[in-house]
């Protein structure tokens, strides 16, 4: 049972897919609202039901995104190892977290709540009823679709992938291992790739003919910072400048490195700026 407790299972770190597993989830919460009509909302009565209804299924998707970034800084805090008991407490999170404006949601838009005069202990009284026989039904659905996704979507980093990545180029020949700790960072230049790291305490890079999008494969820990770059978080010492003009400073020689607006909450982000 221990060993099923710590078994490290893949984890799904990247924005695109974090965001596809809650529009996902969402759409699910959306169907079983609008078509299933439960817990006696078929009794309920506006020119905007199906809308309204709706409006369940993208709060919880927003709050899915939200608590699954957050899960990333957990991620990274762990050395990117994640377990079954991660995952079971981060459910357990979303589901508590979730529950609170689903559950003013509801009584915002279900129950008047604005025209009804609640105290603080009758709305959280409600509140847990509402947990109990609304939230509870909903997530039991709702639990097999988030650990399939999650895992169909995932990365698993093994033990040998924390101390050591194996970088590949298109051309036969083309390959180096470099240790994690002391990657810096990739720069792409048209058709070519250069692998910026240290060695005895200086600055090295490997070109090889392949794409940013392959070296992120190769090596799943790395953020993108900019269109052309990919970097390690634990490398960075600091970002400058605002999001306009941004710049990605290094522990070493002050090097630094562009970082482009698309990308620059994601980096702070995961630096716990």
């Amino acid at each position: 049972m221990l060993e099923l407790i710590f078994k490290q299972i893949p984890y799904t770190f990247n924005l695109k897919k974090q965001l596809l597993i809650g529009t996902i989830l969402g759409g699910i919460v959306t169907f079983i609202m609008i078509f299933l009509q439960p817990f006696d909302t078929y009794r309920f009565v506006s020119s905007h039901k199906y809308l309204i209804f709706a409006g369940f299924g993208l709060l919880l998707s927003v709050v899915y995104l939200f608590c699954a970034r957050m899960e990333n800084l957990w991620y990274n805090y762990k050395n990117k190892r994640w377990e079954t008991k991660s995952e079971i407490v981060s459910f357990i999170s979303f589901v508590l977290i979730s529950s609170i404006p689903i559950h003013f949601y509801n009584q915002v838009f279900l129950n008047d709540f604005f025209n009804y005069e609640y105290h603080g202990i009758e709305y959280l009284k409600h509140g847990l009823w509402f947990f109990q026989h609304s939230i509870v039904p909903v997530v039991l659905i709702l639990l097999p679709f988030y650990l399939y996704f999650r895992n169909k979507f995932g990365v698993l980093i093994g033990p040998e992938s924390l101390d050591e990545i194996e970088f590949c180029g298109i051309n036969k020949g083309e390959k180096i291992s470099i240790q994690k700790e002391v990657i810096l960072f990739v720069k792409a230049s048209e058709n070519y790739v250069k692998i910026f790291y240290t060695e005895d305490k200086a600055i090295q890079q490997k070109t090889f003919r392949n794409t940013l999008t392959a070296i992120s494969k190769q090596a799943p820990f790395l953020y993108k910072s900019h269109r052309s770059y990919l970097v390690n978080i634990s490398a960075i010492k600091t970002v400058i400048g605002n999001s306009q003009n941004a710049k990605i400073q290094f522990h070493h020689d002050d090097l630094d490195i562009p970082l482009s607006k698309s990308y620059y909450k994601t980096i702070k982000l995961a630096l716990g700026f």
